[in-house]
């Protein structure tokens, strides 16, 4: 074979071909050319002639079809009876087709046949074998999304888009997944769960990869008709939602929310088409997971270690369900209510974040202070939908969450007298409605304060343990400054202990310092210099006090 003899032999067919509306006798005078073509690439005398003017036009472009059409001379309408050879081309991928939505759709040279006709090699047969249409559930899921993007880029109209989805099911329901749908679902439903299937599998996880408003109206054609399914899938009244297959994240904004498969789904996606996707499980943005708490080493006083003691017992899966069903068996009430109490930075709030973290259980952490409205009335409402919520969580989560009520000093202290002023009646509004919801609660509590001797006493019996905390003892100090500033000698941190009886939360602030101090300074701090932050963590430390004014 000359050089270039298949591409001289293509331009000459391309040349040829122009006006002659592809009319074969018109080539009869360069059938040597269509020959060696025809068989280079294992075609028909047709099929040659649009290959040819698509190469040409196509080696450093893309080009269209209007193009092809006008170049033989023929109306469009006339091209239609040869639209089957041309889908030839494209199934024994010599060319590509480029779809692009709301623009016409381009065809570019595949570039392996460039390669192989540019260095006059012959193309091995299996590359020019006709792609057969693989019989598979991931082919059915890619034929919904093509038929989608169809409907999105305006190319086939809403009706039309029903009916070939309705045809698309039923030509797959071979299938059980399909079966299972064109017999449970409406057609919006099968579409949103094999949407949300095809998002899971093309980004390699289900994790909430799909956007319930864009699936949505990916469907419909009407707005209203959106904002009605969406609204009756937020109220769970879809076969998506009774059936268990599809869940949504907790996103507060309806048009924000996205949904991934639930466990039952995944597992059927599995068991019928032979497709894994690792179920992640849904995980609440209101909620502190274990995985979110970095672990930390706590130094208990004796007297608060004996105290924590059956609590940490009793928070394990296996003891909190076994002591729940004893209480339950004798008519008691099942909640396990737990009030830390003591001076600030004394580890309360880090010790039920710890005792979370050890037993996986996430936190459910309500600040009281937000909890207040100016409008009376309005906080009690707040308070008794903690409760609600926390119940909400109780039923997603597979083992029971932490309701942590942090610096709660404002509704366990002691009540006011009525009427003295409205923000005094509000949090006597609030006590009672949390005295009511803690003489039936469910669940694990955990409140904190500050407050030591400002207790109200209707609390005393509500929590079933009262733990108090205080600064550590000389000893317990010394190991906490050596936890947190290892570069310390026993003896300087049993120093430290000594001369400054700071709590835990005051010891954290100087270890801090000592980091900045080595970050912004190159170098690890003195024992001067990490005394001399001792001496002024205090506002009112009488050693280093100063008078200002007279």
């Amino acid at each position: 074979m000359e050089d270039n003899n298949i591409i001289l032999a293509l331009e000459t067919i391309h040349k040829t071909a122009k006006k002659s509306k592809l009319n074969l006798e018109t080539f009869d005078t360069i059938s040597t050319e269509i020959e060696l073509v025809r068989n280079y690439f294992q075609v028909n005398d047709i099929e040659v002639i649009l290959l040819a003017t698509c190469f040409i036009k196509s080696c450093f472009d893309k080009v269209i079809l209007p193009d092809i059409i006008k170049h033989f001379g023929l109306e469009k309408h006339s091209f239609l009876k040869y639209l089957n050879n041309f889908n030839v081309l494209i199934s024994k991928s010599i060319f590509i087709k480029i779809e692009r939505r709301r623009e016409e759709t381009e065809y570019e040279l595949s570039q392996h046949i460039y390669d192989y006709v540019l260095t006059q090699k012959s193309i091995p047969k299996e590359l020019l074998a006709v792609k057969i249409k693989e019989n598979t559930f991931t082919e059915f899921l890619s034929d919904m999304d093509i038929l989608s993007d169809q409907k999105d880029a305006e190319k086939i109209n809403y009706y039309y888009f029903i009916e070939k989805l309705e045809d698309l099911l039923n030509a797959n329901k071979h299938f059980k997944l399909v079966e299972f749908a064109i017999k449970n679902f409406e057609l919006v439903d099968s579409f949103v769960f094999f949407d949300t299937i095809l998002d899971a599998m093309n980004c390699g996880e289900n994790n909430f990869n799909t956007g319930l408003q864009s699936t949505v109206d990916d469907f419909y054609d009407r707005k209203r008709d959106s904002f009605k399914y969406i609204n009756n899938f937020l109220e769970e009244k879809t076969p998506l939602n009774s059936l268990n297959l599809i869940e949504k994240d907790n996103d507060t904004f309806s048009n924000r929310h996205r949904i991934q498969l639930t466990e039952k789904a995944v597992l059927m996606l599995k068991e019928w088409e032979g497709i894994s996707l690792e179920f992640i499980e849904k995980k609440d943005k209101r909620l502190i997971y274990a995985d979110q708490i970095q672990k930390r080493n706590l130094f208990y006083n004796s007297g608060e270690e004996l105290q924590l003691e059956p609590i940490k017992k009793s928070l394990s899966n296996s003891s909190f369900l076994k002591l729940q069903n004893q209480l339950k068996s004798k008519n008691m009430n099942t909640g396990i209510t737990t009030l830390l109490y003591g001076a600030p930075g004394t580890g309360k709030t880090e010790t039920v974040y710890q005792l979370a973290k050890k037993h996986n259980r996430p936190i459910f952490k309500v600040e009281i202070s937000e909890t207040k409205s100016m409008w009376f009335g309005e906080s009690q409402k707040l308070v008794k939908k903690i409760f609600t919520d926390y119940n909400n969580f109780k039923k997603t989560q597979n083992i029971c969450p932490i309701l942590l009520f942090n610096e709660a000093d404002a509704i366990i202290g002691k009540r006011k007298n009525a009427g003295s002023s409205s923000v005094s009646d509000t949090e006597n509004a609030i006590q009672n409605v949390l005295l009511e919801e803690l003489e039936n609660f469910d669940g694990i509590l955990f409140a904190t304060s500050n407050l030591v001797n400002n207790l109200d006493s209707a609390f005393e019996r509500r929590f079933l343990f009262k733990v108090k905390f205080e600064n550590p003892s000389t000893i317990n100090a010394s190991k906490i400054w050596k936890n947190k500033l290892p570069l310390l000698s026993a003896k300087e941190a049993l120093e430290l202990a000594t001369q400054f009886p700071y709590s835990g939360g005051e010891m954290e602030n100087i270890a801090r310092k000592c980091l900045m101090d080595e970050i912004v300074f190159g170098r690890k701090p003195s024992f001067e210099r990490i005394y001399s932050l001792c001496e002024n963590e205090k506002w009112n430390n009488s050693k280093n006090a100063t008078r200002i004014g007279f």
